[in-house]
Formats: structure tokens, sequence, C-alpha cells
């Protein structure tokens, strides 16, 4: 094997044995850093974050819905007005509604006016009978003491037979007219009275329903709060799924957000979430954080989306947070290692 030389000061070429070794070196470091990657993606934890977007209310809330469709006749609240429970804030077109409890009230009236007459005729009536009853008492009483009398006068022949006969007669007659007065049914006027209340309950129940769908017509604040009014006009038509006002009465802000449901059963109580509110717009924006409270067991729908109800608390941080401003949040529902979060599994 001769010698290589060189008269320019180049570098001796790398013999084939050294670039195995250089290359054993490399494949070795490369192996150790990947190694070292392996270990530290599964040692470092990723937080799993699901979108979710919802709005600040408070601890004590309502959404104010008709009970049936009908067209708005008056509105009585306005956004930014306190209400009170149970004052009106909407009222539906209640003509029928009006003359149907009107014509159910009349009666009543005059059922009860029929029942209280009857009752005043029967009352007249036992008095009359009461006298007539004492009377033939007396008769009768009075008509055996002249008999009486007479069998003692025709047994000392001071009386005729005809004189006796008569007081028989009488003393007969009078039992007769006592008896009957005795036999009368008096239970045929109680059954009259019974028929008339009966009556009267049928046509109290039908003025209670009618008052009832009139009601229905009248769309009261159920709670004490702050109104928010929703858009509609008088003349439109709404519905039992529309929600015409929400109402604000609590001291205490939460956060409802809306899980979409592709991640619902993920969420679970005490799950950390990181908001950011619609008025506070720009960069480096003020971020909201709390935990999931209390979760709604089922899945509701509005419109194409559907979604799982999650309460949550919120701190203002002192801001004043108006109720109703949305905002868009990320709930962390699992920590995983990086590797895992990288490739999808949970």
């Amino acid at each position: 094997m001769s010698d290589f030389r060189t008269t320019t000061g180049e570098p001796l070429p790398i013999g084939s044995r050294q670039r195995r070794l250089d290359r054993k070196r490399w494949l070795k470091r490369a192996a150790w850093i990947l190694a070292a990657m392996l270990i530290i993606g599964f040692i470092i934890p990723v937080s799993v974050k699901i979108p979710a977007t919802g709005y600040v209310t408070t601890d004590d809330y309502a959404e104010v819905r008709p009970s049936e469709a009908g067209a708005v006749a008056d509105i009585l609240a306005v956004s930014g007005q306190r209400v009170r429970r149970g004052d009106l804030l909407v009222r539906l077109n209640d003509g029928v509604q009006q003359a149907a409890h009107a014509e159910a009230v009349n009666a009543v009236s005059q059922a009860q006016a029929r029942l209280t007459q009857r009752e005043a005729e029967l009352a007249q009536e036992n008095r009359q009978r009461g006298h007539r009853l004492t009377q033939a008492e007396l008769r009768h009483r009075h008509a055996g003491v002249m008999l009486k009398m007479t069998e003692d006068l025709h047994t000392k022949g001071l009386a005729s037979g005809k004189v006796l006969e008569e007081a028989r007669t009488a003393l007969a007659l009078a039992s007769s007219d006592l008896e009957s007065l005795r036999d009368e049914d008096v239970t045929l006027a109680d059954k009259m009275l019974d028929v008339l209340r009966r009556d009267l309950d049928v046509k109290t129940n039908a003025a209670l329903r009618a008052e009832a769908q009139l009601h229905d017509r009248h769309i009261y604040a159920p709670i004490d709060g702050e109104t928010v009014r929703y858009d509609f006009v008088p003349g439109e038509l709404v519905t039992p799924q529309s929600v015409l006002y929400e109402l604000f009465g609590g001291s205490n802000l939460i956060l409802k957000l809306r899980v979409p449901e592709r991640y619902a059963t993920e969420v679970t109580l005490d799950s950390p979430y990181k908001a950011v509110l619609s008025i506070y717009t720009g960069i480096g924006r003020q971020r909201f954080r709390g935990k999931v409270s209390a979760l709604r067991s089922v899945i509701q729908s509005d419109n194409q989306q559907t979604y799982r109800m999650a309460y949550c608390t919120f701190d203002d941080d002192g801001l004043a947070v108006p109720p109703g401003t949305s905002a868009e949040a990320l709930v962390t529902v699992a920590t995983v290692p990086f590797w895992f979060w990288m490739f999808g599994i949970r």
C-alpha cells in the first residue's frame, strides 16, 4: 500500500473506517436525542381544552316565555327596568278569553241567584209546613179531648150517638191530616237543592278555567329583577319557544356555558375554565377564571345547535360586569402527556 502525499496543505481524506465510526457516533446521538424526546413527551403534561360559549348571569335568573301562542297586544316592560315578581310584562290578544270569562262569571252569578232563591223558598216552605204541622197536632189533640168528653157524656146519657160518632170522625180526620203532614217527602226539596249546587259547581269550575285561560294571555314576572327585553313588537306572533325577556335578580354572578354535545360527557364538576368577555377586546384583554359548579343532565337544542348547559363560578375582579355579557371560554377537561395530546389520545 503506497503513501498518499499532498503539497497543497489539504486535510487527508477520511477513510472508510473513520466514516463508519462517525456514522455510528451520530446514530447513537440521534437515538439518545429521540429517547430523551420520547421520555420528555411522556413527562410533560398538556391540558386538553374544549371550546364553549355562553354569557354572564346571576344566581337568581329566569327566562320569560309565553305559555301559549298568541299575538302581542301590549308591552309593559323595557330593557333595564326593575320589576317585582307578579308584575305584568306583556299582554297577548285576549278578546276571546275576556268574553268567555265574562260569560262564565255571569253564568255563575245566575246559578248562585237560582240557588239562593230556592234556598229562601225552601226555608219559607219549611216554616209554613211547621206551622201546619203544629196546627194539625193541636187539632188532633183537641179532637181527642172532645171525643173523650163526648164518650163520658154519652155514658151518662147526656150525648146522643150521633154526636159521639161525629166526635170520632173529627178525631179520625185530625189524625189523617197529621199523618199526611208527617209523611210528606221533604227530601225532594233537598234533592232539588243538590241539583242546583252541582250546577253552581260546574259553572264555577268553568269560570275558573276561563280565568286561567285569560291569565295565560298575560305574562308576569316570575322573580324580582332587572329585565333584558328581546326583540319583539306589538302584533308579532310569539310561541312558547319564544324568549321575551331575561330577568336577572340575584346578587352573585355566574357564568352559563353551552358545551357542544360532542364534548358533553367530558366536562365534569370542578373543571376549570378560562374565559374572555365580548366587552373586553384587544390585545391583553381581561381573562376570567373559575370552575364548573353544576351541570344539567339533559342535552338541549337551539335551532341547529345541541349542547349541555354548564353553570360556573365567576369573579368579575371588581369590573362590574353587567349580566347578559356574552363570553367565549376554554374548559379544561383533562391533563395528558404531550404525546397523547399530540395524537389525540385521552
